[in-house]
Parts: structure tokens; sequence; C-alpha cells
């Protein structure tokens, strides 16, 4: 009903019957979205030169009858060149309404970079499963942010990554699905892939579970195959094969750690829980943990197991708080 309310709109416009109040509501229209932008040329596209009555169409009919004298030197062929006078005219009429509208369409680039973006986070303790308007679905870890924009599947599949997440994309060729994080690009067609880019991680990883994805960085690309993962680390990468698979089981609720360092298990685990660990005398083990637990069992029962490993005692605070003193050997 609003469409058809502005095509009307648009239609009224050419024939100059619209007040300069109504003309700038057509205009702020126009601005809003880059669809009422392309609507507004295909009706353009559609007038038809008989049933557009202008009054800037008739003072441009004059001007070319007058120009061309017509009565005088076209006698024989007069009927013929009045209908090619009332095109020329016409198109003097676009011209001159172009003219106005110079400020909305020739900066419509400029104006659609304004983009309006919708955000979904998982806060901590949670974690979010989210479909994209193109159909592919993401995964979001525990505090993680994704941001896309509103005009997500009209010129472009870009989507921004704070945090951790797993990707299913769906494939169409002439639309690339980019995901940028806070170290590089990840340009994409269709395919599975995991994503860790934590701001308080001193690295960014991707794990390519199937198809292709590239990542870019400076105008360097690098080829990503499945079972591999890369990782930007100390402003270099290195891609190594791995059990990518492993790197996606949080999305069911399962942890598997892989000789990670004992700071980066504990912060995992705040945000997981949603819990604050604090080390008494800011200390830590200085050793990695290879793991797996399942999300039923409670952080004190994750903490009970590491205890078996890792030369640290625990003690609650609060209800949310844990103290983890580091036990000296």
């Amino acid at each position: 009903m609003i469409k058809t309310a502005y095509i009307e709109q648009i239609t009224a416009y050419f024939n100059g019957q619209l007040s300069s109040a109504q003309e700038q509501g057509l205009y702020n229209w126009i601005k809003a979205d880059k669809r009422n932008f392309d609507l507004f040329k295909a009706e353009k596209a559609k007038l038809n030169p008989a049933g557009i009555h202008h009054d800037l169409l008739e003072s441009s009919l004059a001007e070319l009858k007058m120009k061309l004298d017509l009565n005088r030197q076209f006698k024989p062929g007069r009927k013929v060149f009045m209908q090619f006078s009332r095109a020329a005219a016409i198109f003097i009429l676009l011209v001159s309404l172009g003219f106005v509208f110079s400020q909305v369409l020739n900066n419509f680039k400029n104006i659609s970079e304004e983009i309006v973006w919708f955000e979904t986070t998982a806060p901590r303790g949670e974690k979010s499963k989210i479909n994209l308007p193109d159909g592919s679905v993401v995964w979001l870890n525990s505090e993680t942010t994704i941001r896309y924009p509103h005009n997500f599947t009209a010129d472009n599949r870009n989507v921004e990554l704070k945090g951790e997440a797993y990707f299913e994309v769906e494939k169409y060729k002439e639309m690339p699905f980019t995901v940028k994080t806070k170290d590089y690009t990840i340009n994409v067609l269709g395919t599975k892939f995991n994503v860790m880019a934590y701001s308080d991680f001193n690295r960014t990883e991707t794990a390519l579970i199937e198809g292709k994805v590239q990542i870019e960085k400076n105008g360097k690309i690098i080829d990503v195959k499945p079972g591999e993962e890369i990782t930007f680390e100390n402003n270099q990468f290195t891609i190594r094969n791995k059990n990518t698979a492993q790197t996606t089981v949080w999305k069911d609720n399962k942890y598997d750690f892989d000789h990670i360092p004992f700071a980066e298990l504990v912060k995992r685990l705040e945000r997981w829980y949603d819990v604050d660990i604090t080390i008494e005398g800011n200390k830590l083990p200085e050793k990695t943990y290879s793991g797996v637990f399942k999300n039923e069992e409670t952080i004190w029962q994750v903490l009970d197991v590491l205890q078996i490993s890792m030369p640290f005692d625990y003690k609650r605070t609060d209800f949310r708080e844990i103290k983890l003193t580091n036990k000296q050997k």
C-alpha cells in the first residue's frame, strides 16, 4: 500500500502535480533506502511520453518550435516532426527535473554509505543462533557480537565480528560473503568455518570445515583449505592442519581444549559460566591444558577436574566470584 502511494507520487512529480512540501517528502523517501531509489529509477524508465503533462514540457515545446521554425521549414513532415519535437521536449523536461534531483541522485552513493546496522550480541554465559537474511546461519559464542547492514542482500553480504562464531554460509556466486575481524577480512562464497577473534586474545583464528575461504590483509590474499586453521599472531600468519571439527563443538555445548594456555582457559571459563575469576598474587600457572568438558558440568566440577593436573586452589568469594591461588611446588 505504501509502495503504491509513492509510485503515484513519482508519476505526479513528473506531471508537476506535487507541492513543494510533497516534493521534499518524496526526496526524503528516496534518500532513506537504496530500494526506494531503485524504484524511482524504474518508474522513471516506464514513463509514457504521451502521458506527461507538465508546465515545463509545454515551455520546452514552445522553445523548440521557435528555434526550428517548424511551420516554415518542415511542412511536409510536420506530424512526424512534431512527435520528435515532443520527445525532445520531454528529454529537456527530464533533464530539468534531474537538475532539481541532482543532490539526491548524484550524491546517493554518499547517502547510502550512512548505513543502518543490525547488531546481535550473545552475552556472557550464553550462546545464540541467528539466521541472516540470505539464509546463512551463524552461531555466536559467549560474549560475541555480530553486525550487518540493513541492505545486507542488496549489494553485499558483509558482516563484522567481535568474539567467536561458527558460520554456515549460503552460496551465491554473484554475492560474496565477507567477515571483518579485528585483524583481517575473510572472503567466502559458501562454506562452513569457525572464527575466533576476541579482542582480549592476542590472536585471531579461522578454522575451515568445508568449502573455501580467502584471508585478506593489506592487499595480501591467503587461501585456506578444509581441515586447515589459519592463525594471525605477532603480526604474522601460520597455517596448520587440524581436526577443525574440534573448534566448533562449543556450539553443541562441549568444550574441547587443545594445549591452550591456562590464562586463556580462565578467560573462556569466565565467558561460558558468567563468573569472575581472579588470581591471588596475579600469578598464573605457566602450563597448557587439553581436555573435554560438557556444558552440563558446573564451573565447580570443571575446577575440581582442573585441579588434578593444575597447581591451584580455589574458593568462592561470592555467587559469581571465584579466587584462584597458585600453589607453588
